[in-house]
């Protein structure tokens, strides 16, 4: 199993082998109140026939020398334990091994809490789109549409025999982040109006791997993040508080699993914010990957294939399904704010949207009104190798991390004045011309003008960063490190699938060209590329145009049911919030915490004084 790349210290692989020791047992937060023994008194550790580890106080005399002494206290040493919370607090290593996650939420503590028949905890599972598009992609026999594959795992767990679950989707939960994302972007431009500083461009803080790479390593661009939760996040309360209280239970009674696309969803779920110190449980109590799902469904017995009662009638639940979000499989976060201020503005707008060398994980897109105006740039950057030009770029706008080198702003104009001249047809590169709306000149007859076109391409340039859709793993959450991995196509000398497992030798790489790519270790791009069908095709009402890609166009239309579910939304949060409005951060917003150096900063040890 593998890893979205989550965390780093030194560059930004996809994944990483553990480099050094873990640093939290030499951090002792409880320091023995052992006896004040003066300056001859030594320490030593003393195992006992049980294999009890003992911290042991001498004091050396005359008679005994300083070779011996009289004991003088006796501290029995408590075993090291690491927790998820630890990691998350310290920069001394990655997460140290994929074990030590995958012990701690597994589809086997599912399995247990199922067989435990524990009917005082109401169990809740929370399956994100993405997941279900994977699962169905897998299945052989054929996809199966996303509706109803989510039925089907519904009426399957919900006898009591397999725990009686409550199953839903993430989209409403999406839909509420969403909504959120929308308000507080207003809040930060308003807050960049009026002078204030650190609050544009606002990054999107829905992948738990790039937020843990910017708290331990880019600390700096904290402020930048955005504080709106995940749609995990935003699940979690949603369940323990208002879910919770409508069945006129408490938080502790609720017992919540989600299925993610990625292996860092389980570092969200135990971030100190989703934790009530008042019921002493968290938002999340366990999640699985979609992997970990397919595993425990296949050994309750699950049969995607068979149909079931009611998987096509009408929507009866509390919750809207799969509500859809035109724009990226990835949570759609730019296409929303893009629409919501194309509908705000006054005059008609388009979108404009250009590949960063050709790639689609690195898209910049520009809402322009009918003047040619541009009202506001937007990215989307998908894994780590793009987000090490991202934090270069932000960098340079906003003045964050180390100064520039003497002649690296010439430099940087020559490449962009280059780059400028590239794309209006004067350089190497000839850039086709774009279609454009009826009665609108597109950037192909304005670049009739070279000057024109010049002036329009600088326009762009110097526009600063406004949002950014980050996720660490290329192509987005539907290539999660957790999502179902592609069929082997290897075959033996007769012909038929050769699994690994056969034989345990590791199949040589074949030279596609697709799996030494970045990001696709653990998959292709051609089942990438299957997953993100799926993931528009198989919803109720699909989207025509999920992307807007390379052209000028205009924005997507939300569907009429998820236009319909801004009511319910706004009810859920402002339920939650109660009367008086209350804390925002304790249901659909989160704080991010700087863990840059922190690791050693008590014990004065050095990176090179810890290794393995």
């Amino acid at each position: 199993m593998t890893f979205a790349g989550a965390l780093t210290i030194t560059d930004l692989d996809d994944f990483l082998t553990p480099s050094q020791a873990c640093i939290i047992p030499v951090r002792q937060s409880n320091k023995p109140a052992g006896q004040e023994t003066g300056d001859n008194a030594n320490t030593e550790i003393q195992i006992d026939a049980n294999n009890n580890y003992y911290e042991v106080s001498t004091h050396s005399t005359a008679l005994a020398g300083p070779s011996a002494g009289v004991e003088v206290g006796r501290q029995a040493l408590k075993k090291a334990e690491i927790s998820l919370n630890d990691c998350l607090a310290c920069s001394g290593c990655i997460t140290s091994t994929e074990s030590l996650l995958i012990t701690m939420q597994s589809h086997n503590e599912v399995l247990d809490f199922i067989k435990a028949g524990d009917f005082s905890r109401t169990p809740v599972l929370s399956i994100a789109p993405q997941t279900l598009a994977s699962l169905s992609a897998s299945y052989a026999g054929g996809e199966i549409p996303l509706r109803v594959l989510l039925r089907r795992i519904r009426t399957f767990l919900s006898v009591p025999e397999r725990g009686g679950w409550q199953v839903w989707d993430t989209t409403f939960a999406r839909h509420v982040a969403l909504r959120e994302m929308v308000t507080e972007f207003a809040e930060r431009r308003a807050a960049a109006e009026q002078g204030e500083k650190m609050v544009l461009p606002m990054l999107a803080s829905a992948c738990p791997g790039w937020v843990c790479y910017a708290e331990k390593a880019q600390g700096d661009l904290l402020p930048l993040l955005a504080a709106t939760r995940s749609p995990q996040g935003v699940m979690g309360a949603l369940v323990k508080q208002w879910y919770a209280r409508r069945l006129d239970r408490t938080p502790t009674e609720m017992y919540h699993v989600t299925a993610m696309p990625c292996y860092d969803k389980k570092l969200e779920a135990s971030r100190e914010d989703f934790y009530s110190e008042a019921y002493k449980t968290r938002d999340t109590d366990c999640v699985l990957t979609t992997g970990e799902l397919d595993l425990l469904l296949h050994e309750l017995g699950f049969e995607p294939l068979a149909a079931v009662d009611g998987e096509d009638s009408a929507e009866t639940d509390i919750f809207p399904e799969l509500l859809q979000h035109p724009g990226s499989s990835s949570g759609s976060y730019l296409g929303t704010l893009m629409s919501a201020l194309a509908a705000a503005h006054h005059l008609p707008t388009r979108v404009h949207t250009r590949a960063v060398r050709g790639s689609t994980d690195n898209v910049e897109m520009f809402l322009e009104d009918s003047e040619g105006a541009v009202l506001f740039k937007g990215a989307i950057c998908y894994g780590f190798r793009n987000l090490q030009n991202l934090v270069r770029k932000v960098g340079r706008e906003t003045g964050i991390g180390r100064a520039r080198p003497a002649g690296a702003g010439r430099l940087q104009a020559a490449v962009a004045a280059r780059r400028r001249k590239a794309r209006t047809g004067q350089g190497e590169i000839q850039t086709p011309a774009t279609p454009s709306s009826p009665g609108t000149p597109g950037e192909g007859e304005r670049n009739g003008d070279d000057a024109a076109g010049a002036a329009l391409v600088a326009s762009r340039d110097a526009k600063k960063l406004d949002f950014v859709e980050v996720m660490a793993c290329p192509g987005g959450c539907v290539n999660g490190g957790g999502q179902m991995k592609p069929a082997s196509a290897s075959v033996d000398t007769e012909g038929y699938a050769r699994p690994l497992a056969d034989d345990g030798v590791a199949e040589p790489p074949r030279s596609t060209g697709l799996a030494s790519e970045e990001g696709m270790r653990w998959s292709t791009k051609e089942w990438v590329a299957e997953v993100e069908r799926v993931y528009w095709t198989g919803l109720p009402t699909p989207p025509s145009s999920p992307r807007v890609l390379a052209q000028d166009a205009s924005l997507p239309q939300w569907p009429t049911r998820t236009r319909a579910a801004d009511g319910q939304a706004d009810q859920v949060v402002a339920d939650m919030l109660g009367p008086v409005g209350g804390d925002r951060y304790a249901c659909v917003r989160t704080r991010y915490k700087r863990v840059e150096g922190d690791v050693l900063s008590q014990g004065g040890l050095t990176h090179e004084q810890v290794k393995w």
